[in-house]
This record gives C-alpha cells, sequence and structure tokens, in this order.
C-alpha cells in the first residue's frame, strides 16, 4: 500500500520515466540475459567444437604420420633378403660379397627414405659386417647393447616402441629424434635379435603439427613412460600446464585443476603407439571468449539503452513541461498574481488546457478590473458624501455668524467674512478633485481662522510649524479644517478665558506623514473621554476617520487623541506619506 501511495503521489514526469523504463528498459535487460546465456551457450559449444575439430585434425595428422612410418618399419622387418643378410655371419662372407649384399639393402632403404614424413632410417648391425660403422645407415651394434632404450625394443618382442633417440653418435651433427625401433631377429632363430632398424622423425616436424585453437592452449605429445616428444609451448608454459599423468580422456575436454588453476584438458592414444597426444586450455582462455561476447552484447544493449534514454527525457519533458508551466502560474493565482502563460498554441489536450486556462485569467483580469473601477466609484461616492457632510455645516455655521453681524450692522466685518468665505469654498471646490496637499490644507485652516477671527475678536491664534516636504503630501479635501473647528469649540471655548492658540505642525518619519492639531483648551473630561464632544457633532472626526480609511486603506492609521483635562488636546493623524 506504501508503494502504491508513493507512485500516487509521483511526479508525472517521474511516472512517465518509470513508465519508459518498465516498457522499454526492463524488456530489454530481460532480453539481454536471456539472449546473453543462449549466445554464451552457443559459443561455448562453437568454441568446444572448434577445440575438438583442431584436436582431431592434430591427431588425424600424428596418427597417419605414425602409422605410416609403422608400416615402413613392418616393410623392413618382413623383408626377407634384410632379414637374411642381417642374420649372416658376417666372418663367413667375403668382403666383395657383404659390399654386393649391403648395396641392395642401402638401395631399398634410400627408396624408403625418400618419404618426407621422417628424416632418416638407422640400422644396428653385427660389428662384424664391413658395413658396420661406415656410413651413418649402419651402425655398430656394440654401441647401443646394455642401453636401456635397446632393452625396450626386446622387450617389445619385435612390436614397434617409439621414444626420445639422441644420436650421440653422429659427432658432426648430434640430435634428438622421435624414433620408431623394432627388433631385427635371426631368421633361423626368432630367439635371437640380430640387430635393429630405427625410423627417425625430427622433433621440429611433430612440433610444426601441434596446433593451438585458442590462445594459451598447450599442446603436446608424451610417451607412455612421461617423456615429453614434443610441445606448442616454452619450457614456463609445460612446466606450469603439464599434467601429472598420461591422459586418454576420449572424445571431449574434462575439467582438471593444477597448481597454476583449472584447465580443460584432452588426450588420447596415437594410433596403436606408446604416444599420447595431449591439449591443455586454460579455463581463463574459455571464459576470455565468453567474456568478449558478454562485452560485445553489453556494449550494444547500453547503445539501445542509451538511445532509449535520449528519447525518454526529451519526449517526457516535452510533455511535462506545459504541466510544470501551467502548474507554477495556477500557483501564482493563488498569491494573487493573475498572469496568462504565453506559450506557442497547440491543439493537443494540453493546448486546449492551456488555452481554458488563458481564457480564464482574462476574464478573471477583467472582473477584477471592473470591480476596481467600481470600487473606485464607490469610494469616490462615499468620500463626496462625507465632504458634502462637512460643507453644509461649516456654511451652516459661517452664515449663522454673519446674521449675527447683520443684526449688529458690522458691514466692513461681513464684507470680510464674505471675502473669507469665497476664498475658502475656492480652495474646496479645487476643481472637483477630491483630494489636496497639505500646503493647500493648511491655508484652508488659515482662511478659516480669518472668518472666526471677526467672531471671536482675536482672542484665538493659530500657529503652523510644518515642514517643506510634508507640505507637498496628500490628504482627503477638508481633514484639517474641522480638527481646528472642534479645537476651537470643544477646547478653546470651554475654558474660562475663552482664549488660546492652536498650533498645526508636521513633518515626514520613515515615508509616513505626520500631522498634528494641538490646542491650549479645557481638554477631555474623563467621563467624556469616550463618548467626548470634542470629537464633533456627528461630522468631524468619524466622518475624517472614514475618508482617511477610504483614502489610505490599511495603511491608515487614522485619528489618535493625547489629551489632559485643563491643559488641552493633541489630535495627531498618522498616514502614509504620498507625494502631489
Amino acid at each position: 500500500m506504501k508503494a502504491l501511495l508513493l507512485f500516487r503521489n509521483l511526479s508525472i514526469r517521474k511516472k512517465l520515466i518509470l513508465m519508459f523504463l518498465v516498457v522499454g528498459i526492463i524488456p530489454l535487460m530481460i532480453t539481454y540475459f536471456v539472449s546473453q546465456h543462449e549466445i554464451l551457450k552457443y559459443a561455448l559449444d562453437r568454441q568446444s567444437y572448434a577445440n575438438n575439430q583442431t584436436y582431431e585434425q592434430t591427431l588425424s595428422v600424428l596418427t597417419s604420420r605414425m602409422s605410416h612410418i609403422e608400416e615402413i618399419s613392418s616393410m623392413i622387418v618382413v623383408n626377407k633378403d634384410i632379414n637374411s643378410i642381417f642374420s649372416m655371419n658376417p666372418d663367413h662372407l667375403e668382403i666383395w660379397k657383404q659390399i654386393s649384399m649391403f648395396e641392395d639393402v642401402t638401395s631399398y632403404t634410400s627408396i624408403l627414405e625418400s618419404d618426407s614424413q621422417f628424416n632418416n632410417i638407422m640400422y644396428f648391425i653385427n660389428d662384424g659386417f664391413i658395413m658396420a660403422g661406415k656410413a651413418s645407415l649402419y651402425r655398430p651394434l656394440s654401441q647401443v647393447q646394455g642401453q636401456k632404450w635397446t632393452e625396450t625394443f626386446l622387450k617389445a618382442k619385435g612390436r614397434s616402441t617409439w621414444l626420445i633417440f639422441e644420436d650421440k653418435y653422429n659427432f658432426l651433427n648430434p640430435k634428438k629424434y622421435l624414433t620408431l625401433g623394432r627388433a631385427l631377429w635371426n631368421e633361423n632363430n626368432y630367439m635371437e635379435p640380430v640387430g635393429f632398424v630405427m625410423i627417425n622423425i625430427d622433433l621440429g616436424q611433430i612440433t610444426e603439427a601441434l596446433q593451438a585453437s585458442v590462445p594459451g592452449q598447450l599442446v603436446y605429445v608424451v610417451t607412455a613412460e612421461g617423456e615429453i616428444v614434443a610441445s606448442s609451448g616454452s619450457e614456463e608454459e609445460l612446466a606450469k600446464m603439464r599434467l601429472p599423468y598420461t591422459l586418454n580422456s576420449g572424445s571431449s575436454y574434462s575439467e582438471f585443476h593444477l597448481e597454476s588453476g583449472p584447465y580443460l584438458a584432452r588426450g588420447n592414444q596415437i594410433d596403436s603407439t606408446n604416444l599420447f597426444l595431449v591439449s591443455v586450455i586454460p579455463s581463463s582462455a574459455a571464459m576470455s571468449i565468453i567474456q568478449k561476447i558478454r562485452g560485445q552484447m553489453l556494449g550494444i544493449y547500453a547503445v539501445i539503452g542509451l538511445f532509449i534514454f535520449a528519447f525518454i527525457f526529451p519526449i517526457t519533458r516535452s510533455i511535462t513541461r506545459r504541466i510544470f508551466l501551467l502548474m507554477n502560474k495556477m500557483s501564482q493565482v493563488r498569491q494573487g498574481r493573475l498572469n496568462t502563460l504565453d506559450l506557442e498554441p497547440r491543439t493537443d489536450e494540453l493546448g486546449h488546457l492551456i488555452s481554458s486556462y488563458n481564457y480564464m485569467i482574462n476574464s478573471v483580469q477583467m472582473l477584477m478590473e471592473e470591480q476596481f473601477r467600481l470600487g473606485q466609484e464607490k469610494k469616490g461616492a462615499e468620500l463626496k458624501a462625507l465632504q458634502s457632510q462637512i460643507n453644509p455645516h461649516f456654511l451652516y455655521n459661517t452664515l449663522d455668524m454673519v446674521n449675527w453681524m447683520a443684526q449688529k450692522e458690522e458691514v466692513e466685518n461681513i464684507q470680510k467674512v464674505i471675502h473669507a468665505l469665497s476664498d475658502y469654498y475656492k480652495l474646496v471646490l479645487n476643481k472637483g478633485k477630491d483630494f489636496v496637499t497639505v500646503g493647500d490644507e493648511v491655508r484652508l485652516c488659515k482662511i478659516y481662522m480669518e472668518i472666526q477671527k471677526n467672531r471671536y475678536k482675536e482672542r484665538i491664534k493659530l500657529e503652523v510649524k510644518v515642514d517643506d516636504e510634508a507640505l507637498s503630501c496628500m490628504l482627503p479635501k477638508i481633514t484639517l479644517q474641522p480638527l481646528v473647528e472642534n479645537a476651537i469649540v470643544h477646547g478653546i471655548m470651554e475654558t474660562e478665558g475663552r482664549r488660546g492658540t492652536i498650533r498645526i505642525n508636521g513633518r515626514l518619519e520613515q515615508d509616513r506623514l505626520i500631522v498634528s492639531i494641538e490646542d491650549d483648551g479645557a481638554g477631555i473630561r474623563e467621563r467624556e473621554e469616550r463618548h467626548s464632544k470634542y470629537q464633533g457633532s456627528g461630522y468631524g472626526v468619524g466622518n475624517i476617520n472614514k475618508r482617511l480609511n477610504l483614502f489610505f486603506g490599511d495603511d491608515s492609521r487614522g485619528i489618535q487623541f493625547t489629551s489632559q483635562e485643563g491643559e488641552g488636546t493633541t489630535v495627531m493623524i498618522d498616514v502614509p506619506a504620498i507625494q502631489s
């Protein structure tokens, strides 16, 4: 279940790659192992067949040669003239007759020696013959009597015997031969040997016939007594790979373990001779062929695997790239960023999905723009409504003051008030704009104070200290004047002397506009703190707070009061600094 859940939570690209691996790579691996097993089995069979064929061919060549030489030796042994001559007593033969008889033997032997499959023939005969020791063909019998190999010939009782013979008696060219030797018997008494015949083969000819089918293979010929006749390898290889006994394994190779490692070996007797042909192959040589085939197969399948991988990633990327881009754009939508996906249009499923997403984002953007426009219109309407609440209130108080002056016939003061009232409304109207600079608001307050001076007879003073960078910041229209009016009506006018000073201060602190209106009036009594008359008659502070919130949004900290009873009140406005 965990594996299934893990698979479900994988990304689409990983799922696609996993699918390609399951569909492409795993069958490829199965095919590799199955085909490797079959190909290796076939290769081993072919190699075994080649080894056996080479061995059989070598064995056939040697068998043919040995058999042929056996036939020649038989031709000599059964030749009545040769047996008759060698059986004679040389003491009873005249020299000329001996020479004549031996000429026939020499001629016959020369004919046999014309065969290229061996080197020469030698006869060991009675020392009394005049030809004994006079030529390489005829050797004195006394030279070899008592030798180990002559005893071997005699024990064979006329049968051929193969051995290594070193011709030490040829002082000019001493040489080793593979020699077939047979005893020659007295035709009158077959229990009495009269000499030996030896047919010699150069060891180099035997070595040339030994063929190796694989690198590292050792092929050698050995006698039944274990004497090495010829070898295809060096002395070191022979010492390392030679079997400790004579092998006659039949028609197939068998496994052997020597001190130098594991080997495959085969040995067979050469015809009916006492010689054996032995072939020894290191197991590593057979494995090298397997490794070579395995390496070739692995290389081919690796190329195929890389080819598949080379297609997997571009294909999966082409499929998942647009999905990832769409996913990222949708994540941005959750963060409030509405951006369309700018890609080349396509007609596949993802193309339709991206087109639908872009259409949805465009529709949402249009709705939000419409909503923003309606919100701005609503905000403007609210501002105008709030401002319209203040203007009649101020106009009512001013007209009431003009009426009071008219009753007292203060014509000059009435003219000043009406002129100031005209300037005031020029600023208030501000060509229909709802927002003005702090500098305009300060001038509005000054004009207001000019009007109030006529009413309060210079009992109230206005002091302004606003930094230059703060004068160009924006505020909703008619923000400071109602606060100055509250400072007069609910602050200074409630003191006993009904005199006082109002101060307007303005500055910038860390990109925020701080404007304060201070008075030295009666302050706010504790019982009136929550519902203070200082906050206006319903049109003052609440109205200003609403307009500040509409204009500056959540960044506005509104209006804050600091007051001490009997000493005065400070009203502070804290809003973001927006330059005109």
